[in-house]
C-alpha cells in the first residue's frame, strides 16, 4: 500500500484540514511543504499546476475539497448515510466563505474591506455556524461521531486564532463555537499535532 504525499505550501490555510484528517486517523502521509511562490516543476506535476495536490500510489487529486473528501472517505469520516454524507459536504465547503474575502484583503492590503470582513461577513457567518453547533448539541456537527465536519470547522476556528488583524475577538461572542474548538483540539493526536506544527503566518 502507497504512502500517500501532500503538497502544499510551508503554511496551513487550504491543506491543514487534509493534514488534520490524517493526523486524526493515524493514517501515514508525507507532508511534502512547498517553497512559496509555487515551482515551476511543481506546477508541471500538480493536476491543475496549482496547490494543494495528493498523490496517492495511481490516484492525482487536486482542488481542496475534493482531497478532503478521498482523505476522509479512506478514513470513515465522511458520514454513514447520503443524507450525513450531503450534511457533512456543506460544512466542509463553508470555510471557503471565510477564507475567499479574508486572504483577498489581506493579499490586498485592503483595510476598509477587512474592517467589514471583521465586523460584517465573519460575524454573519460564524452566527449561523453558532447556531449549528448548538443545535447539534455541541459535540458532533453531523451524527454521533466525529466526522470531516467537526474537522474541518475546528480547522476554519482555529484560523481565527492564528491569523493577523485580532482575528481572535471576532470569535467572542460565540462561546459554543470556542467550547466546540476547544473539544476537538483536546483529541490527543490533534493536540499533540498542534503543539508541534510549524509556525507560518498563514
Amino acid at each position: 500500500m502507497s504512502i500517500p504525499t501532500l503538497y502544499y505550501f510551508d503554511g496551513r490555510a487550504r491543506g491543514e484540514c487534509s493534514r488534520l484528517l490524517y493526523v486524526y486517523s493515524g493514517k501515514q502521509f508525507n507532508d511534502a511543504r512547498q517553497p512559496w511562490p509555487i515551482k515551476d516543476d511543481m506546477k508541471t506535476l500538480a493536476t491543475f499546476g496549482q496547490l494543494p495536490y495528493l498523490e496517492d500510489g495511481d490516484v492525482h487529486l487536486a482542488q481542496t475539497v475534493a482531497i478532503e473528501y478521498y482523505i476522509a472517505e479512506q478514513c470513515n469520516l465522511l458520514g454513514s448515510t447520503p443524507a450525513e454524507r450531503a450534511q457533512v459536504l456543506q460544512f466542509a465547503c463553508l470555510p471557503a466563505d471565510l477564507y475567499n474575502p479574508y486572504f483577498l484583503c489581506y493579499l490586498n492590503k485592503d483595510e476598509v474591506n477587512m474592517a467589514k470582513f471583521r465586523t460584517e461577513k465573519a460575524p454573519f457567518v460564524l452566527k449561523k455556524l453558532e447556531a449549528a453547533v448548538i443545535k447539534a448539541g455541541g459535540e458532533h456537527l453531523v451524527g454521533k461521531t466525529i466526522t470531516w465536519a467537526d474537522i474541518t470547522i475546528f480547522n476554519v476556528l482555529d484560523f481565527f486564532y492564528q491569523q493577523p488583524y485580532n482575528l481572535i475577538e471576532v470569535l467572542q461572542p460565540f462561546p459554543a463555537l470556542i467550547e466546540f474548538h476547544k473539544k476537538i483540539g483536546a483529541i490527543p493526536q490533534i493536540a499533540e499535532y498542534l503543539k508541534n506544527r510549524p509556525k507560518s503566518i498563514f
